[in-house]
Formats: C-alpha cells, structure tokens, sequence
C-alpha cells in the first residue's frame, strides 16, 4: 500500500507538468504614438539573452516568446508608446582667453640706431547661454559656444564612430537627453577632443562617453575644451611672435515642457 501512494502522486503531478512548461507564443502590438522600431530597440536592450524574438514594422511590433514574458512586454509597450517629449537644453558656457604678443626691431633714423621691443598681454572673460528645443531622443551638438540638433539619420545610435565619420567633430560635446520619468532624465554624452592624450597612431580625435541620470532643470557639468596657437615671423631687422590659448567650460541643463 506505501509502494502505490507515491506513483498515484506522480500520475497526478504530470499533467500540472506540462501546463507550467507553456510553449512559446507571437504576440502582436500596435504602437499609436511612436515607430515602433524606435520601442523593438528598448525592448531588446532589456531583454538581451535571447528570451525573446522582436520583428518590427511600421507601427507594429511582433514579439515571440513565453507568455509571462509577453504579459510583461505588453505592459511596457503601454508605458513607452507615448508622444515624444519636448525639451528646452540651456547651454552655458565660460570662455577665458589669454593673448600674449610681442615684437622687436633695430631702425636707424639720422644716422642712429634704435632698438624698440614690445610685449603686450590680453585676457578676456566671456560667460553666455544659449538655448535649444528639441524632442526626447534627439542629440544636441555643443561647440564653441553654439548648439544645435543633429540630424536622425545620422545620429548612429550611441556609437561615437558615426558622428566622426558623418559630422565634422573634432571638438565639444554630443548630448542625447532621454526622460525617464517626470523627475529623471538620462544623458548620454560623449566628448571630443583634438590631439588625444594617448597618442595612439592614426587616431586625431579621442571620444569619451558618459552617462548620468539627473533631475530636470539641474545644471550638470559637461568638461572643457582647449585651444593653443603659437607662431612666429622673423627678418632682417625685426622679429614677432604671438600665441593665445582659450579655455571653455560648458554646463548643461534640460527642462521638460
């Protein structure tokens, strides 16, 4: 009798056994506010060990997989087929600029010989702010002071390569605000500098990515930029030379509108 209890309990447990292994299912969304490639892409990046099979077009996404899998999916298709957000980005940068000059020469006036020298040293202080609208998941390109979006069709995704092969970059800094909710925003920066420190061979320009999350209206730190020219012109009788060196710190900050 002990020996028929056990095999009683499995012949009632392997049923039960094929209901929780469910098989694998399409299910199909219908986005009204976005592409729905744009949501196909955030849905990879949050499952990305194969759990799931994403095709898109249009404005419908077919995703395959396990339905606790999908259930969850199509909740989070409701959270992110919204309307694009509206932003205002204020930049504001600071500049310092030292100058620095000098000259010589020998004249000879009435049978006399003079010799003159000068040096002359500027420094200039210059603060402004510049600001820009743009929709969620645009790229603001900051430089010298000016800022403007960069097109989709080139944006390349957050792979800094593509904007150095499709936009003259070779200084300052791409920002792509992303909100992530009413009290966070995401920012992806990636910052470029002329003559990288590493002195890599055959790299002119070195790219550094970031990401913050910070709350909106907050002024948030970008890094700097620096320029350096020097030269010199020299003769006979006289001799100059020059050179100047600009600094420029940027700040940035997102506003929800």
């Amino acid at each position: 009798m002990t020996r028929i209890w056990p095999l009683l309990a499995l012949l009632i447990l392997l049923p039960f056994s094929g209901a929780v292994a469910a098989e694998p299912e399409a299910r199909a969304y219908k986005m009204d506010q976005r592409p729905a490639g744009d949501v196909a892409r955030q849905i990879r990046e949050l499952y990305p060990d194969g759990q799931v099979s994403i095709t898109a077009r249009g404005q419908q996404m077919v995703v395959r997989g396990e339905p606790d899998v999908l259930d969850e999916i199509g909740m989070l298709v409701e959270t992110m087929d919204v309307a694009p957000s509206q932003m205002r980005i204020s930049v504001r940068s600071r500049s310092n600029i030292d100058a620095k000059s000098g000259s010589g020469g020998v004249g000879i006036h009435n049978n006399q010989i003079s010799v003159k020298a000068e040096r002359k040293v500027t420094t200039t202080r210059h603060n402004q702010e510049r600001t820009l609208v743009m929709q969620d998941g645009q790229t603001a390109h900051i430089t010298s002071g000016q800022v403007r979006t960069v097109p989709v069709a080139i944006r390349g995704g957050r792979n800094p390569a593509a904007f150095l092969a499709q936009v003259e970059t070779r200084s300052g800094f791409l920002v792509s605000p992303q909100v992530i909710s009413d009290q966070a925003i995401e920012l992806n920066i990636v910052s470029f500098e002329e003559d990288p420190q590493s002195d890599l061979p055959g790299y002119e320009t070195e790219a550094l990515m970031t990401i913050r999350q910070v709350e909106p209206g907050q002024w948030v730190e970008l890094g700097s930029t620096r320029q350096r020219r020097a030269g010199e012109q020299s003769g006979i009788i006289y001799q100059t030379s020059g050179s100047r060196r600009e600094n420029q710190a940027f700040e940035v900050r997102v506003d929800l509108l």
